[in-house]
């Protein structure tokens, strides 16, 4: 259930990409510290120093929210959030095979390589099916996202092997806020003011992404770590094109066709088949 609440909550953050510029970014990460402090002084949490802590506040801070984040939304000037989330859909491929090397009660299995090509089939299906991918420099915009999937996995894995070292709320908290620093000063020395346009739309999308698409669900993404395997944190990825279609259908009158539902059933497929206990139906080969 925490999974399909992170899911909920952050399933519209590639569409919003289209509306948000870098510097909003780095406003809404900036804006995330609004309630993620709050509650970490109402904890009274304490912030650990030691050099796994420090490493994990900079992995996520720079690499994670602060290199990828950005590099996804740069890339949105070339390419069209359906095709940014076909290739985000790259990520649990990319977290299996670091986890393979780095976490051994994790090995690359059979199971999780039909689960991710299940769910990948799954997602290609359903956002192929909603037009064009993008205008000029495609290519270009691509390999900019397909950058920021590798770049973002490899914090996750070490997460997950350090995963009791710092609280979700004290690492959302402290790297969130080291990366809305660092992006501040990046938009205001690359980025002209001019460029910024405080509309309506705008402002709601960055409120939005702030509180539900990035407070809460990042809060939650990390308690995961805790409680389930890599492999099925990292499936979440593959969830929001289906969510979004189904909420699309409820509350915006867009067509639920064939191809999405397909789609929605081969990713649904690939999560059972990740999360089927032991080897009572799928055999846990390790692939060398």
């Amino acid at each position: 259930m925490p999974a399909l609440g992170h899911n909920v909550v952050c399933y519209e953050n590639h569409a919003e990409l289209r509306y948000t510029s870098n510097l909003q970014c780095s406003f809404e990460i900036c804006n995330w510290r609004c309630a993620l402090w709050v509650l970490f002084w109402y904890k009274k949490e304490t912030i650990p120093t030691n050099k796994v802590a420090l490493s994990l506040y900079f992995q996520f801070a720079v690499l994670n929210f602060g290199i990828s984040y950005s590099l996804t939304y740069w890339a949105t000037q070339y390419i069209y959030s359906n095709l940014s989330a076909i290739l985000w859909a790259g990520f649990p491929f990319v977290v299996a095979v670091l986890s393979h090397w780095m976490l051994p009660k994790e090995p690359l299995t059979s199971k999780k390589l039909i689960s991710i090509g299940l769910g990948t089939i799954g997602v290609i299906i359903i956002l192929l099916n909603s037009g064009s991918l993008g205008g000029e420099n495609v290519s270009l915009g691509i390999f900019v996202v397909v950058l920021a999937v590798v770049i973002a996995a490899y914090p996750n894995v070490y997460l997950k092997k350090n995963h009791d070292v710092v609280s979700p709320i004290t690492l959302n908290a402290v790297s969130q806020s080291f990366a809305g620093i660092i992006l501040m000063i990046v938009s205001f020395i690359t980025e002209s003011r001019n460029d910024i346009l405080w509309t309506a739309p705008n402002i709601s999308a960055i409120l939005y992404l702030a509180l539900f698409g990035s407070a809460v669900s990042w809060l939650i993404y990390f308690w995961l770590f805790s409680h389930i395997s890599l492999m099925q944190i990292s499936y979440v990825a593959l969830f929001p094109p289906v969510i979004a279609s189904i909420v699309g259908w409820i509350f915006l009158g867009e067509e639920l066709n064939m191809f999405i539902i397909l789609g929605a059933l081969f990713v649904l497929g690939g999560a059972m088949i990740i999360n089927l206990p032991g080897q009572k139906r799928i055999p846990e080969e390790i692939v060398h």
